[in-house]
């Protein structure tokens, strides 16, 4: 990865993370009815992250902007300040054992936004912010929210790849 690019994945993060919001109420008003999607190209860069930076700065990083994500959009700390580290070490236990390739990308980011939305779901249940019943979550947001960052991912990966050279050889 380029010098430069090590510098700013700080900054390109955080901008991911307000872009993230804005592209998820813009999802949301698009779509008919009461589907809520949620963009997670913060997630998508945690792909990238994890094969050049150390655990120990990955689940900094993350742990940081966990507490972000809680004060600025939940107003309740201690969900995503949980689930981002905790998604950032499972990224890390599976690229030890399998390669940097497109299919496991795609994998991965399934696996990784259904733990991230579904620990929301359940943190925000224990902590009483929602009533919402489990079939209503699962089939008007966490679906569509799987869909739409499946092709978030398919359209952003050739992007991240050329910005930062990874090849299956890391």
């Amino acid at each position: 990865m380029k010098k430069y690019v090590t510098l700013l994945f700080p900054f390109i993060l955080l901008f991911s993370f307000l872009l993230d919001g804005q592209l998820s109420t813009l999802l949301t008003n698009l779509v008919p009815g009461i589907i809520a999607i949620s963009s997670h190209l913060l997630l998508i860069l945690a792909l990238v992250t994890v094969s050049y930076f150390p655990l120990f700065v990955n689940l900094l990083l993350f742990t940081i902007l966990g507490l972000v994500y809680d004060i600025y959009y939940l107003n309740v700390v201690g969900i995503y300040i949980t689930l981002f580290p905790l998604v950032v070490y499972v990224i890390d236990y599976f690229y030890q054992s399998l390669k940097f390739k497109r299919v496991t990308n795609h994998i991965l980011l399934l696996v990784v936004v259904f733990v991230v939305e579904f620990g929301a779901f359940l943190f925000a249940r224990l902590f009483e912010v929602t009533n919402l019943s489990m079939f209503i979550f699962v089939f008007y947001s966490l679906v569509p929210t799987l869909v739409f960052n499946s092709f978030l991912l398919l359209v952003v990966q050739p992007l991240f790849e050329r910005i930062v050279y990874i090849t299956n050889k890391t």
